[in-house]
């Protein structure tokens, strides 16, 4: 079984039946994107606001 909409929601409307093959190609792709996320919002913590002293 394949939750439709991603999270905690286990009525009959959010989930289908999916093959191995397909479910495992949209866990990957949920990962992925999720991964991505998390990655963007690190890198963001550490973004420079000002330029560094040597390029000015």
């Amino acid at each position: 079984m394949d939750h439709i909409e991603p999270g905690d929601d286990h009525s009959l409307s959010n989930l289908r039946s999916l093959c191995s093959w397909h479910h495992k190609q949209k866990s990957s792709r949920e990962g992925a994107a999720a991964y991505a996320a998390k990655r963007r919002a690190i890198q963001k913590k550490f973004r420079r606001t000002e330029q560094h002293p040597g390029l000015l």
